[in-house]
């Protein structure tokens, strides 16, 4: 009857550890590379626009940086 409680035991504690092992590397963010396609003036700014992955992101610059040519998100 030890044996067999012994066994649970380790059974369900083998259970929970992989529930959790399983949550903690579902959670991962990874980044997507967005590339420059295109740019506008807005007063003492400029607006760089990026396509991420057929999403569109902006960032907004001083009118006398460079936009970057590739931006992370």
């Amino acid at each position: 009857m030890k044996k067999i409680i012994i066994t649970f035991l380790i059974l369900v504690l083998a259970g929970i550890g992989l529930v959790l092992w399983n949550q903690t590397n579902n959670n991962k963010a990874y980044a997507i590379t967005c590339f420059k396609t295109g740019e506008r003036i807005s007063g003492m700014n400029k607006i760089c626009y990026y396509n991420c992955l057929g999403s569109e992101a902006a960032i907004t610059v001083s009118l006398s940086s460079l936009c970057p040519l590739s931006i992370e998100r």
